[in-house]
């Protein structure tokens, strides 16, 4: 009932935007320019950074692949607009979406708990469409509105 959901929602929503930003400082701000410092091409520092945060998702399969495609775009965002907004904007509404969703049916213990239940492939149909519109409308405002980056 709403007694047991309620004070999760108020913890998820508290607590979400600096779990989805602090993963955002670490994989896109810190491990992307990392890698990026030593290689030409950006795609390889997206590719690095994206497999080393699916991998410590503890997904197998579809949530593997998943989560990858989620990282890989949120750092082609970060490249492209040259900063942490857009990603961490994806990262927060995915996580307040997902886990407050799993708190509404009472599922949040497996949510938590990445590696017990599997992701089933057709999950990749909705990441790739929320991906693909979110990054669309992204690059679409930055145009709009002549962000100028150094990065791209």
């Amino acid at each position: 009932g709403w007694e047991g959901f309620l004070p999760l929602l108020v913890v998820i929503v508290l607590l979400v935007p600096f779990q989805a930003a602090a993963e955002e400082y670490v994989f896109r701000g810190w491990v992307l320019q990392a890698v990026g410092t030593h290689v030409r091409n950006p795609v390889w520092a997206i590719v690095i950074g994206s497999a080393l945060f699916a991998s410590l998702h503890g997904y197998s399969s579809a949530g593997l692949v998943d989560v990858f495609a989620f990282g890989a775009v949120m750092a082609w965002l970060s490249v492209r607009t040259g900063g942490l907004e857009a990603a961490i904007a994806l990262h927060v509404m995915n996580n307040l979406v997902a886990f407050g969703v799993s708190a509404a049916s009472g599922t949040l213990d497996d949510a938590l708990d990445q590696g017990r239940t599997p992701v089933p492939w057709e999950a990749l149909t909705g990441t790739v469409v929320q991906l693909g519109v979110y990054a669309f409308g992204v690059m679409y405002l930055a145009k709009k509105r002549s962000i100028h980056t150094i990065s791209g």
